[in-house]
């Protein structure tokens, strides 16, 4: 009788510690999924003062900003789908462009000044392994192999905005363009298709 009575309290212990452990996982899983929700967030914002959507970002991704007294708009912006800090920051880019603003990383925080002041800053200087999001604003040099830099300017300058920089500096051979990422990767496409040695 003994025996018996201590193989039942074996087997209550044994399924206690099967039911914790369900249970455990269970939570963790749950946390976990809480977690990957509390990391994302909707932007609706409608005629929101653009201020207010800096302070938003500002906390959803940890960035540190600086507003230039000129930075004044009203931003409408409608996102479906909820978004990650990177994603968050990406749109953010893309609101301060259409709004003919730029952030200019410094150190440890990031001004918001006019885009046509913005090529003046220290923006960064891109590499060829680098990548950015494409409305943020980047130099690149562009070293030519088979074509006079100064003959690509004209054909090239119509396709930078105003606000944008592009020069040539003949004793290198090398293009020098200041304008944001996409628009840039777009004239790396052309310039390839035409510095051919033909």
């Amino acid at each position: 009788m003994a025996i018996v009575q201590l193989s039942i309290q074996h087997l209550k212990r044994f399924l206690r510690a099967k039911v914790q452990a369900l249970l455990l996982s269970v939570f963790l899983s749950l946390s976990i999924t809480a977690q990957a929700v509390a990391d994302e967030i909707t932007l609706n914002l409608k005629d929101a003062d653009i201020r207010a959507l800096i302070s938003t970002v500002s906390k959803f991704t940890g960035k540190n900003f600086i507003i230039d007294p000129r930075v004044k708009a009203k931003v409408t912006v409608v996102s479906a789908n909820t978004l990650t800090p990177e994603a968050v920051y990406e749109v953010f880019l893309s609101v301060l462009q259409v709004h003919g603003y730029a952030a200019v990383p410094t150190g440890s925080v990031i001004k918001i000044v006019p885009e046509v002041n913005a090529k003046q800053g220290p923006l960064p200087l891109s590499g060829n392994k680098d990548s950015f999001p494409d409305d943020e604003l980047i130099t690149k040099i562009i070293r030519l192999d088979h074509v006079p830099a100064s003959q690509l300017v004209p054909i090239l300058r119509p396709l930078v905005p105003q606000q944008g920089h592009l020069a040539a500096y003949n004793p290198t051979n090398t293009l020098i363009i200041t304008d944001h990422a996409g628009n840039i990767q777009r004239l790396l496409k052309i310039i390839a298709g035409v510095d051919r040695p033909d």
